[in-house]
């Protein structure tokens, strides 16, 4: 009797699929690396995937959206959190006091129709980067 083997090998039209098998090893060790190394995927409402950037001092995320809808989400979720001190559309800038922290959250064009979002917070000049990724999910969710 034969060993069974892990995973099942794929055949299709009567030849052993190599490629699947390699596919699927790869993307077992991808998703767990992508957790592991602090770039972890979220979810949109829309159903698209998107992903953050962790930095050591803020959070950054890609968005293709327009840009005044994410400018205005942006602001809106400061509010929701905390208080806006100064927001400058112009400049794609909102400062704010959120958990007793300082933020600011930038909004900048980067292709005519992917907008970068990065978030900073520092609370006693020192990096709040939950603060920061729990702005950066909540602007994710309203933007999908």
């Amino acid at each position: 009797m034969a060993a069974a083997s892990f995973p099942p090998p794929i055949v299709v039209g009567g030849k052993l699929q190599r490629e699947s098998i390699l596919t699927f090893v790869r993307m077992t060790l991808l998703v767990p690396a992508l957790f592991l190394s602090g770039c972890a995927p979220i979810l949109l409402a829309s159903g698209a995937a998107a992903g953050y950037l962790l930095g050591k001092d803020s959070v950054t995320m890609d968005l293709d959206r327009p840009r005044e809808h994410v400018w205005s989400v942006c602001v809106e979720e400061t509010k929701l959190q905390g208080t806006v001190k100064q927001a400058d559309p112009k400049e794609g800038r909102v400062e704010a006091q959120i958990q007793q922290s300082s933020v600011v959250v930038t909004v900048e064009q980067l292709t005519p129709a992917t907008v970068r979002v990065v978030v900073r917070a520092r609370r006693n000049l020192l990096p709040k980067i939950e603060v920061a990724q729990r702005l950066i999910i909540a602007i994710a969710r309203r933007v999908g």
